[in-house]
Formats: C-alpha cells, structure tokens, sequence
C-alpha cells in the first residue's frame, strides 16, 4: 500500500508504442496534484508536461545547469525587476559613477545613500512574516551584487560588520556602494557609524545601533 505522501505514476499516452517504452516513477502525491493542474491550465495532457519537464532537465544537464539552478537565477531576475533593478553594462556603471565623483562627489555620495535607504525600506514594510526584514535584503542584496565576490554580514551584539571586496570596483564605485549600505543599515536602526575603512575594491563599515540595544 503506498503512503500518503507518494504515488506511483505510469508514463502512458497517445503516442506510438515505438516511440515509448513504460516507466514507472513514485513521486509525491502532491507534487502529481500539481501537475494534473498545471496540465489543465495549459491544456495540454499530463504525459506531455511530464515529458516537456524531462526533456528540459535533459537539456539543462547538457548545459552544465541544473533545473533548480536555472529556476532560483529565474527567481533572482524578477526580484530584481521588482525591487527597482535595470539591466546596465557594468563597465558603463562604473564610467558614470567615475564621472559623477569627478563632478559633484558630494551631491553624488548623497543621492547613494538616499537611495540605501529607499532601497531598505522597502524590506522594513514588507508583509512577509516568513522571512525577517534585514534577512531578507541581506540575502537579495548578497545576490544582486554578483560583481562581488565576497559580501559579508557578520551581527555580534548591537553591531554589525559589512565587509566588500571586488578587484572590479572602480574607487568612485566602492565609496558610492558604501554609502548606499551606510543608508541601508540606517534604515534597520544600524544609525552609528563606528569604523569605516574604504579603498579601491575594499569596503569594511562597522555600524552600531543607537543605545547599544
């Protein structure tokens, strides 16, 4: 007798038998409940969607990816595209922030961490119990910043220690992503700033909440 939570599917369909050989796979009885509806959604039979679901993975695999892997960067391009992020040529952000330093660093410096804050917020007004506020911009933002190889957020006590590291960062771009995280942790009550180390590609801040709680 099979669990509750399994359940045992034959691939049969309208097909030559020429062209099939019968395979039978126990799945999750929810996850089949999924695909009956996915099915009628699209309109089309659950043998074919099973197929279409195999043959993706198959070509996922000749690409050295997984489908969970081509699934989660899917995820991470529409938050993006939720939270407010464009598509720019890296080599083309890092021109005009050289530029902008050059013109007006302080206007500039001023506009990142501004928008550090309006980035935050967005996270301090979101209704999602599941997930913690700061966890979740944490996560999101360490995934944006793929031009980043090391991006860390490290809490002991009432303080918290970023460090950045990118040998692709040009310095205007490292002093103006650091004021936006300075922006972003004001936000989430981090409005101390204990120690700030910036240089080419290197950012390390300190940030305390206010009374030490």
């Amino acid at each position: 007798m099979l669990s509750n939570d399994a359940f045992i599917y034959g691939l049969t369909g309208a097909v030559k038998k020429s062209n099939i050989r019968r395979k039978t796979f126990v799945a999750r009885e929810d996850l089949l409940d999924c695909i009956v509806d996915i099915a009628k959604e699209q309109g089309c039979s659950q043998f074919e969607l099973i197929n279409d679901v195999l043959q993706s993975a198959i070509d996922a695999d000749k690409l050295n990816f997984s489908l969970k892997r081509i699934v989660e960067e899917r995820k991470i391009l529409e938050t993006a595209k939720v939270s407010g992020f464009v598509l720019c040529l890296e080599r083309l952000l890092y021109d005009m922030a050289d530029v902008s330093y050059k013109k007006d660093k302080r206007a500039a410096l001023k506009n990142w961490f501004e928008t550090g804050i309006w980035f935050a917020t967005r996270y301090t007004t979101d209704n999602d119990a599941k997930t913690q506020p700061f966890d979740k911009f944490k996560d999101e933002l360490t995934t944006f910043a793929w031009n980043a190889p090391e991006f860390k957020f490290e809490l002991s006590g009432a303080k918290m220690y970023i460090k950045v590291t990118s040998p692709r960062f040009t310095e205007s771009y490292t002093y103006f992503f650091a004021s936006f995280l300075v922006g972003a942790m004001k936000t989430f009550g981090y409005t101390k700033l204990a120690n700030q180390e910036i240089s080419r590609g290197v950012i390390r801040i300190d940030v305390e909440r206010n009374g030490g709680v």
